[in-house]
């Protein structure tokens, strides 16, 4: 069949899903006829299956691996659709309901939704100020994270990139891993990571802080946390190092669609290696920490039912597991 990128993130996510533990995923690697010996796999499932996915794109096996999916869900509707060509669901933020434009005489311009999109032309260098703080956070294994600078030098990123202090001390932080405005390579600056100074993580709520070297925050100054209370129908940005490569921003199509007192859930685009990724609000003020998505339910519904959405941790546990 002919494998369209959504095509694959779909799949990717639906593995995700049925196989999250490595040794799930290794006899449907075997039996797809994948040199396991090539693949890194990882304990995260999403990253684990972008790595299988990846080298079985590479190596032409993509209809394997659905095939060998199918034999143990045979009646599963997303790999069903995957398999029939059919494109993954389009999802639409929340937006108004009617719109039937003003009563009277026409006029030559209007506000068009429930809420203005309209922002300052600062809103635009504001962002490329934040997109400071944002680092590539790379392990000694060479798997990557995103993270970010706060104050007195700590950068913060999930607990599944940076688990623990021995993880933390084998891996560097690279500021400025991206392109400039010619679309160049941008000279990048690398600084080693100090958990014996100072190291905080939190499994259940998916973040660690961590000291880096080299007062960096002097060069590329720090992101200020607050506490934060996201609304649906609020606009985010993230700036993200998705799959390990440069910097970049998602700036379309971004909207809260779920929020509560632990979790924030949007329609923007990440991919493995976004995680520990800021999520900002149309204020550039940080509100939640990227962690994971694909298929998800909302936390607390009295329904399992699930969205093709992102997540993030709202920044007040994290604001809270560092004062405690």
């Amino acid at each position: 069949m002919d494998w369209t990128r959504e095509a694959i993130i779909t799949l990717r996510t639906a593995l995700a899903n049925k196989y999250p533990m490595i040794n799930d995923a290794l006899p449907v690697s075997n039996d797809a006829g994948l040199d396991r010996t090539r693949i890194a796999f990882e304990s995260k499932a999403i990253t684990n299956w972008f790595n299988i996915l990846e080298f079985a794109k590479s190596s032409g096996r993509l209809d394997n691996v659905l095939a060998r999916a199918l034999q143990d869900f045979p009646d599963d509707e997303v790999l069903l659709g995957i398999q029939k060509g059919a494109p993954p669901p389009v999802l639409e933020g929340p937006e108004t309901k009617s719109w039937k434009g003003p009563a009277g005489q026409p006029a030559l311009e209007r506000i068009l939704g429930s809420k203005s999109t309209l922002v300052p032309i600062n809103y635009l260098e504001i962002g490329l100020k934040r997109a400071r703080q944002v680092v590539r956070i790379k392990r000694l294994d060479g798997t990557s994270g995103t993270g970010f600078l706060i104050e007195d030098d700590i950068i913060i990123t999930n607990n599944h990139v940076l688990p623990d202090a021995e993880k933390a001390r084998d891996s560097i932080a690279q500021f400025n891993y991206q392109q400039t405005v010619d679309g160049l390579d941008a000279e990048f600056e690398t600084y080693n990571l100090k958990p014996d100074e100072f190291f905080k993580t939190s499994v259940a709520d998916d973040w660690s802080a961590v000291k880096v070297g080299g007062n960096p925050t002097a060069k590329w100054g720090a992101l200020v946390l607050a506490p934060a209370k996201p609304e649906v129908g609020d606009n985010v940005n993230i700036i993200q190092h998705p799959g390990g490569g440069q910097k970049q921003i998602s700036l379309t199509a971004n909207v809260v669609a779920y929020a509560d007192a632990n979790r924030v859930q949007y329609l923007t685009d990440t991919l493995p290696g976004s995680s520990g990724s800021p999520v900002f609000n149309a204020q550039w003020n940080v509100i939640a920490l990227h962690h994971s998505g694909g298929w998800l339910t909302e936390p607390n519904a009295k329904t399992k039912t699930t969205f093709y959405r992102n997540e993030g941790i709202l920044i007040d546990r994290v604001i809270d597991g560092l004062k405690n």
